[in-house]
């Protein structure tokens, strides 16, 4: 997901008989829901990808081991594509910072308290981010499957 203000919406796709659509889990409809810009912008490389042959929008959801809840929770993925190969993908969609440990504020930050509360925030979410990667990679190499984390730097080639 993005940093700020998240776009969000349903997908049209020029190709609809490539996506496999199921309910979402905040909807009762079928439909292709986008929870960011940059899901936006993969979907759409999905759908116009001649090597992607199937797709889907949070159609695969993983248990995982919520170290913060200290219960099993359920990842749901931001896509799930195959490819002419045969090899399938689980893709997550996230903000490269979000991918890396956190970073201690600075000692003479501006408004210490606040620094703090970021930085432990910074830290539950990458917790939560590892476990919900670490189930995902285990249930990939199962089922033969391939895990990728896209970030803004693949998006816009950064």
């Amino acid at each position: 997901m993005a940093y700020g203000k998240t776009k969000q919406g349903i997908f049209a796709p020029k190709y609809p008989e490539k996506w496999i659509i199921t309910e979402s889990f905040s909807s009762t409809k079928p439909e292709i829901v986008y929870r960011s810009g940059w899901e936006k912008i993969f979907f759409t490389f999905m759908d116009m990808n001649d090597n992607i042959i199937r797709c889907n929008s949070e159609g695969m959801v993983i248990p995982y081991m919520n170290p913060i809840k200290g219960k099993i929770s359920k990842y749901y993925m931001d896509a799930m594509m195959q490819t002419k190969d045969g090899t399938v993908w689980l893709i997550e969609i996230k903000p490269y910072a979000q991918t890396q440990p956190p970073k201690k504020p600075r000692k003479n930050a501006k408004n210490p308290q606040k620094a703090q509360a970021n930085y432990i925030k910074a830290i539950e979410t990458y917790a939560v981010n590892q476990a919900k990667w670490e189930a995902t990679q285990k249930l990939c190499n199962e089922k033969g499957w391939k895990f990728k984390i896209i970030t803004e730097k693949e998006l816009f080639n950064k």
